[in-house]
């Protein structure tokens, strides 16, 4: 089980665990819970985070959530996610080496690997 802090370094504290037998995560983020497969990673990675020299725009807020933003991304793919999910999946991605943030207020999100390193996560 991995512990880390969302982005801003504010809040309650992600844990998380990889298992290999679902190709999946399970997270839990306070009183929420819920698991982020391989499948959807590359998705994310492959249909958002598509230029790997362009900062994104994590934008998390649930009451206001950034057009264009990661948040508002994550509400289009028909899994229960809200924006607010965006701060835990970012946080996990960046340790796991597949983006990099910078910034805290708003947090900005870039893509670490290229399309083809997407398959072996």
């Amino acid at each position: 089980m991995k512990k880390i802090k969302p982005l801003s370094d504010k809040g309650t504290t992600i844990e998380y665990f990889y298992k290999t037998a679902n190709d999946e995560y399970d997270i839990k983020w306070g009183n929420t819970k819920f698991q982020l497969s391989s499948k959807t990673i590359k998705q994310i990675v492959n249909d958002f985070f598509k230029d790997d020299k362009k900062w994104y725009l994590l934008g998390a807020s649930v009451t206001t959530p950034s057009k264009g933003g990661f948040g508002k991304f994550l509400t289009t793919l028909n899994m229960s996610f809200s924006p607010k999910h965006s701060s835990a999946i970012a946080a996990i991605l960046v340790k796991e080496g597949i983006l990099k943030a910078k910034g805290k207020r708003p947090i900005m999100l870039r893509k670490l690997i290229e399309k083809s390193k997407v398959e072996t996560v």
